[in-house]
């Protein structure tokens, strides 16, 4: 684990940066998009930006469990595109917005983040907040509009159970993923102790 504040700061400042850029450039010239690939990228963007901000000026990080959601989130998509390849575009910058930037955030996990700092499993919970929201949204969006914006969600063709199967499938694994990375976090604070 890099221990230095200021290296600290730098990856997470440059992390941010990077997610920035295939943000803008994947999605430009529109800017602003109700894909979960935008919503979650943008998301962690500002938060890997404010985080390196926060470190270099006040040397406070932010809590830990926030990171852990970043992950789970990043990892969910990167999850769901691999699956799904057929569907998902790896090319230019959504090889990043897809596959580099959860790479990214899962590394600043195990090499950057303050071990031990998450006081109890119930807050691996939080990491359901934003793909719930994600969900409620996409369905209520979907039943009004008719577009389901990614087909693996589509009840209209897939059907209610099917959607409802895999969706509850990628909670119960990702929801998994969230606390065996709290138990390694837990064991990696023994270690550096």
């Amino acid at each position: 684990m890099i221990k230095n504040i200021k290296a600290q700061a730098a990856v997470k400042l440059c992390i941010g940066l990077i997610m920035l850029m295939s943000v803008l450039l994947g999605y430009s010239p529109i800017p602003f998009s109700n894909e979960y690939t935008f919503l979650s990228n943008a998301t962690e963007c500002l938060i890997m930006l404010f985080s390196g901000i926060l470190l270099l000026s006040k040397k406070k990080h932010i809590p830990t469990f926030i990171d852990l959601c970043m992950v789970i989130m990043s990892l969910i998509m990167l999850g769901i595109c691999l699956t799904n390849m057929s569907v998902f575009g790896f090319d230019g910058a959504f090889l990043f917005l897809h596959v580099i930037n959860p790479v990214l955030l899962l590394l600043h996990w195990f090499f950057i983040i303050e071990k031990g700092k998450i006081r109890s499993p119930i807050y691996v919970l939080a990491v359901l907040v934003f793909p719930v929201a994600y969900m409620i949204y996409l369905f209520i969006f979907g039943y009004i509009t008719g577009d389901y914006i990614y087909p693996v969600f589509d009840v209209n063709a897939l059907g209610v159970l099917h959607v409802a199967i895999f969706v509850s499938i990628v909670a119960v694994v990702f929801l998994a993923l969230a606390f065996a990375l709290y138990f390694i976090d837990k064991r990696m604070s023994k270690k550096v102790e």
